[in-house]
């Protein structure tokens, strides 16, 4: 099998029929869930030894770690998780200052010492207040109150400043951090930081991760549409029969204890400068890596493009065959190998078969490890779809249970890169999260008589825009 770069050929044949194999997908469990949370895998791929690797070959050197190098803060504070929830007039913390670095002003930051004393005099100020006013009722004190109520975090900001040292400083334009959950990074929010998740304050970290709705995911939504199994069958020992009502209840009370045991947790990954056409997205089904897409689905890189196919009518020509065969990019062959050497069968200890890795290819031919997603449709398929990369995956597993002489071995895997005749076909999974859904509303007012976007009303726009500096 040689490796398979198409365009158009995987979308499904109608939308309806699209959304009733969804359905029958299977859910993600809730010892997946855990198990791609990054304080779960991150220490399995930070040291690494010799020893821990089944799959190492002995003439191949042993890398020390395979991803990048972050700090881990847990527990957050409650009052944190609070102000991520709460709803109103964005307001960064006291301690974080008063806008984001990317403005680049001139306005002065708060320190933590001055947040602490200027908390203290807001707190006074409003006891005097309520003291002298406690004879007089007022509607709309409590919606006020919510909405003006200011937080403050002095150890966590503390925490995010050491990391900020640790983790490269803020002394060079090339460094930073660049924050997480347990789960998710705030992508959509980018819009907010100057289109990038790079933090080089602690405002940055608290506006990007407050402004994120992917974010808000990882707090309410992430345990939510599991599948229920039993736990011996979710760790991968399938050897005990449940009643259906039985398995639902105890996992209903399983589901709650996980829930006060469960830790959020806060994560600050050093910043590096990423070349975006090296970034792939890995699908791995029953420990094999079945598919890779390109990560950025709208851009085009030629560097990434199969070597044109040779018409060549001698098909007994076994050279010609061979050479066929092998035409692929070197990229396929070195993520491949890192998998099968640094994660499969390491991953969750090789209790979970089916996952999603991010993985960068550095300039030395070097993968490392970016993330890991749960398998299924919470994790965006970007040039594949799920119910084709459940094919591809069950197709291999069958593909190598009929040959025993081969087993643990796969062919390479499918793999699809933005070609040239798809780059008007391709759609940005982070599209919707450019901006605020008001702010397009009121560009609306520009739209020209065909409905399309007038590019001098825009302008108009930004024009009235005052920077809250200058207000």
């Amino acid at each position: 099998m040689t490796t398979s770069i198409s365009s158009s050929n995987h979308q499904p044949a109608t939308a309806v029929d699209s959304q009733q194999q969804l359905l029958l997908l299977p859910k993600p469990t809730k010892f997946e869930v855990h198990a791609c949370q990054f304080s779960s895998w991150y220490s399995t791929f930070r040291s690494i030894s010799k020893s821990s690797l089944p799959n190492h070959h002995n003439t191949t050197k042993v890398r020390k770690h395979v991803t990048i190098e972050s700090k881990i803060i847990k527990p957050l504070p409650q009052d944190f998780i609070e102000y991520l929830l709460s709803d109103g007039v964005l307001r960064l913390p006291l301690c974080a200052g008063n806008v984001s670095s990317c403005l680049k002003d001139d306005t002065p930051r708060i320190t933590t010492e001055a947040a602490d004393d200027e908390a203290t005099a807001n707190e006074d100020k409003d006891n005097n207040n309520n003291n002298d006013d406690d004879d007089e009722w007022n509607d709309s004190d409590s919606d006020n109150n919510s909405n003006s109520h200011q937080y403050n975090f002095p150890t966590l900001t503390n925490q995010i400043h050491q990391a900020l040292t640790t983790l490269g400083g803020t002394t060079n334009n090339n460094k930073g951090i660049f924050p997480k959950l347990n789960w998710s990074s705030p992508k959509d929010a980018t819009w907010m930081n100057c289109g990038t998740l790079k933090c080089t304050t602690v405002g940055d970290v608290y506006l990007l991760l407050k402004s994120s709705e992917f974010v808000l995911f990882d707090l309410e939504c992430a345990w939510d549409d599991l599948e229920i199994v039993d736990d011996d069958d979710d760790a991968g020992n399938a050897n005990v029969v449940v009643e259906e009502e039985e398995k639902a209840e105890r996992n209903a009370q399983e589901d709650n204890n996980n829930i006060n045991k469960f830790e959020y947790e806060l994560v600050l990954r050093k910043w590096c400068n990423l070349h975006p056409s090296m970034e792939f997205r890995c699908f791995i089904y029953n420990h094999q890596l079945i598919a890779i897409s390109q990560r950025h689905p709208t851009k085009f890189y030629s560097h990434l493009q199969l070597p044109p196919d040779q018409d060549n009518d001698d098909d007994d020509d076994e050279e010609v065959q061979q050479q066929h065969q092998h035409h692929h990019p070197t990229y396929v062959e070195i993520i491949q190998d890192f998998h099968e050497t640094y994660v499969q069968n390491r991953f969750a200890d090789g209790q979970v078969h089916r996952y999603v890795m991010d993985v960068y290819v550095d300039s030395q031919e070097r993968t490392w490890i970016v993330d890991f997603n749960v398998w299924g449709t919470r994790t965006d398929a970007l040039l594949f779809d799920w119910v084709e990369l459940m094919t591809i995956g069950q197709g291999c597993v069958s593909e190598t249970n009929d040959n025993d002489d081969d087993v643990g071995e796969i062919s390479v895997p499918e793999v699809r890169v933005v070609t040239k005749d798809m780059k008007d076909l391709t759609y940005d999974p982070l599209s919707s999260f450019r901006g605020p859904t008001d702010v397009m509303s009121l560009m609306g007012a520009g739209s020209n008589d065909d409905g399309g976007f007038e590019p001098s009303s825009f302008k108009n726009f930004m024009e009235q825009c005052v920077r809250p500096s200058e207000m």
